[in-house]
């Protein structure tokens, strides 16, 4: 049979379309992986162009990274932050800052709000020109829960949220007031809905829901969850109900290669992408974490093993898992 070449191209979109592939804009779409090269020793100073190799390796644009502020508001260890973030420039990737806020101990939530909102003038004043889009606190909804599932207004602690709130909505009024154009991302994980409520009715004024998820919540799949609590997209209702853009900032198989789970976590990884990315909905993926933390084993074993690469001992080199090539090639197949 003879097609015409227009036949043949709506042959080929449709074919792209249903396997996710062509539902990507590769010039806004943010991929990437987490790592603490300004705060954990498996991450210092002598592992930076290792980490840079592997971040180019992969094909990724972006790299989060947790950044801890002084109680002025700006990084500590400045010089060592910008030379971090011009040596990623240099290699054509972005530097994802999550910043930490310091200094607010007992002070009460109206003197928190005036902490932060000039802590966060003070870095959009030095930085605001830098960066596009950065993230304020991490997981901030784990601070404010005190049980259940995070889903209604009663799971969560009525004396915290008055000082969280505060935090968040100081920092970002701050940085906004110098620098308005940038986007601010705010994560949680798992259902912690309420709190995505809470950031509203605080009139918390974010961009960006960075949704934190891995293998363990919910049968392991946002897209079709199954509790006795919920169920469903999870990814389709938060953006449905919510109305914000929204990046997967962490992503992993629980406790990675811990159990020596290496095909499991590249399984999981790889065929969770397609299936998330096929919803059209997400405008970053960021996989928790680049390399494994081998110094935290004992403090928290449960954290020591999600790594695209590890060591097998101080004095080896880096290894790739499977996941890593698993992770390029999905990377490589959408940016075709």
């Amino acid at each position: 049979m003879l097609l015409t070449k227009a036949i043949i191209c709506s042959y080929l979109l449709i074919f792209l379309s249903t396997s996710g592939i062509a539902q990507i804009s590769n010039n806004s779409f943010r991929w990437g992986v987490n790592g603490h090269p300004l705060t954990q020793s498996d991450y210092n100073k002598t592992t930076w162009d290792k980490q840079i190799s592997f971040l180019k390796e992969l094909n990724l644009n972006t790299y989060r990274v947790d950044v801890m502020l002084d109680t002025q508001g700006l990084p500590k260890n400045e010089y060592s932050f910008q030379e971090l973030n011009s040596k990623l420039n240099s290699n054509s990737i972005s530097m994802f800052p999550v910043l930490i806020i310091t200094g607010l101990s007992g002070l009460d939530a109206g003197q928190i709000y005036t902490q932060c909102y000039n802590q966060g003038k003070t870095f959009g004043l030095k930085y605001g020109n830098k960066f596009p889009w950065l993230e304020v606190g991490n997981e901030e909804d784990n601070k404010v829960i005190a049980s259940g599932n995070g889903i209604k207004a009663s799971d969560y602690n009525d004396q915290k949220i008055p000082n969280v709130m505060a935090k968040l909505k100081g920092f970002i009024d701050g940085l906004k007031s110098v620098s308005p154009d940038i986007k601010v991302s705010i994560s949680f994980g798992w259902v912690h809905f309420y709190y995505l409520e809470l950031l509203k009715q605080n009139n918390v004024n974010y961009d960006i829901i960075g949704y934190h998820w891995y293998s363990n919540m919910g049968g392991g799949d946002i897209t079709n969850v199954h509790t006795p609590f919920v169920s469903g997209n999870l990814l389709k209702s938060v953006s449905d109900k919510f109305n914000k853009e929204i990046w997967i900032t962490e992503f992993n198989y629980y406790r990675g290669t811990k159990n020596g789970d290496y095909t499991k976590q590249a399984d999981y990884i790889s065929q969770s992408i397609k299936s998330i990315i096929s919803q059209n909905i997400i405008k970053g993926f960021f996989i928790y974490e680049l390399f494994d933390q081998s110094a935290s084993g004992q403090r928290s074993p449960n954290e020591a093993n999600y790594g695209l690469v590890m060591k097998q001992d101080a004095n080896s080199d880096y290894t790739k898992k499977e996941v890593y090539t698993r992770y390029q090639s999905l990377i490589n197949d959408y940016k075709k």
